[in-house]
């Protein structure tokens, strides 16, 4: 039980932490098209793409520890 209990910690911390950083990539994003420069490019391309590998890591994460178990045949058959 302990095991199902941190799943579940741990896939609302990652999704705090995905939340977070949009939040900040945002905030990159708006300062980089106040004033252009390349640096502030550079930090937005950034932010950007670890937000985008947060997703894709939460996604997987979910999809591995909470899909659907195939059920086992009668025992017996």
């Amino acid at each position: 039980m302990q095991a199902e209990k941190m799943k579940w910690v741990y896939t609302f911390v990652m999704l705090l932490v995905t939340l977070g950083w949009a939040v900040f990539t945002v905030l990159i994003v708006k300062g980089a098209l106040a004033e252009p420069s390349e640096a502030g490019i550079l930090e937005a391309s950034g932010t950007s793409v670890l937000l985008g590998a947060l997703i894709g890591w939460n996604a997987l994460v979910v999809q591995y520890w909470f899909r659907k178990k195939t059920p086992q045949p009668p025992t017996g058959s």
